[in-house]
């Protein structure tokens, strides 16, 4: 149940004000209180639940707002009850718990409104908790889309953070090779609770041998901050294979890269945000299509497919044991992803939600 500080309704104009999480100017969020306004066309207010917090592009607001001063409202990922249904919306009712995402939509606050098609169902029987991954999932189902795996295709996820375990989970259920690598041997014990190969990273992308089988090699970079060695070493493990060699970009990174004969013919792409239709205010209210390239899909699609994988089991969000904290302990929670520790990030609890351990579920 919600408390007082938590929001107020405003019957006559159906304005809620809630709190929500906000970069202004410090390294740490700030709360404020700001209105949610009725949803319009092709929209729906949420009651949140769980909110997830995405470390590589908040944190990265989080350091541009305290160097810069500008504001940003904090959050994408944001799980919950369906309050209100705007005009035109199909396929959703009062009281549908419902994933949510977008950029200043489905921001850290206990009330959102959500274009609906950045929104979907939860299936009965699924913990909200466990749904809300879907969101960032929906990130790592792109990813790999863009690399455009052949099912002989040997794959390495470089960087066990939150994406990288989640991209590393997807390319498996693909039933693809796939090692995740690290330099942090607590996040590698972690990923390897999850039943994924692990390994340190530039020792097993030094190795020299050549693959076996036919297929080729991909590398998927989820790490962050400079990466010149890691794109060169990654370069050259993905050539001794005999087909195409790929590198993805996914997280937030530099590297030099020197183009010449010796790189061969290597594909190199990145891959952003989370499928077609994502940051198109038209297409997302259900006013306008989009077409994806082949083999890629919309944001809407991939947020499906994303919920999909966790109701069958092949993405685990209870084994990857997100710490679950109130939304007013939020600073302190950012506080020490700053410090890099095990967890990859942070599940914020809203409205009297409950705190209580994750319990993996049997995969139906």
């Amino acid at each position: 149940m919600a408390t007082p500080h938590d929001t107020v309704h405003d019957s006559a104009a159906e304005v809620l004000t809630t709190r929500r999480l906000v970069a202004a100017g410090s390294p740490l969020p700030l709360t404020e209180e700001v209105a949610c306004p009725p949803p319009g066309r092709g929209e729906l207010r949420i009651r949140a639940r769980w909110s997830l917090v995405s470390p590589g592009t908040e944190l990265h607001y989080l350091d541009r707002s305290a160097r810069t001063g500008e504001r940003f409202p904090l959050g994408y990922c944001s799980v919950g009850t369906v309050e209100t249904v705007g005009t035109d919306v199909p396929g959703f009712a009062a009281g549908d718990l419902v994933i949510a995402m977008g950029w200043g939509e489905a921001v850290h606050a206990g009330v959102v409104t959500v274009p609906y098609r950045l929104c979907r169902r939860v299936p009965q029987g699924v913990d909200a908790a466990d749904a809300v991954v879907a969101n960032l999932g929906a990130t790592a189902v792109h990813a790999v889309d863009r690399a455009g795996l052949k099912p002989e295709d040997e794959v390495a996820v470089v960087g066990a953070g939150m994406v990288g375990q989640l991209v590393a989970q997807t390319v498996a259920a693909r039933g693809n090779r796939v090692t995740l690598l690290d330099l942090r041997p607590d996040r590698l014990h972690a990923a390897a609770e999850l039943g994924l190969a692990v390994a340190e990273g530039p020792s097993f992308l030094a190795r020299t041998e050549a693959a076996a089988g036919r297929g080729g090699r991909c590398v998927l970079l989820c790490g962050t901050g400079d990466a010149d060695d890691t794109v060169a070493a990654a370069a050259r493990w993905t050539s001794r294979a005999p087909g195409r060699p790929r590198l993805v970009g996914v997280g937030r990174f530099s590297a030099r890269i020197d183009f010449s004969v010796e790189l061969g013919n290597l594909d190199i792409r990145y891959a952003a945000r989370c499928g077609a239709g994502y940051r198109d205010a038209s297409y997302a209210r259900g006013l306008s299509e989009v077409t994806p390239p082949a083999g890629e899909y919309t944001v809407t699609e991939n947020l499906q497919r994303a919920l999909d994988l966790i109701v069958s089991g092949r993405i685990r969000p209870a084994a990857m044991r997100l710490p679950r904290v109130p939304f007013d302990e939020a600073p302190d929670a950012y506080a020490e992803l700053r410090t890099r520790p095990a967890h990859p990030t942070t599940l914020l609890a809203h409205a009297g939600t409950p705190c209580d351990a994750p319990k993996e579920q049997p995969a139906p």
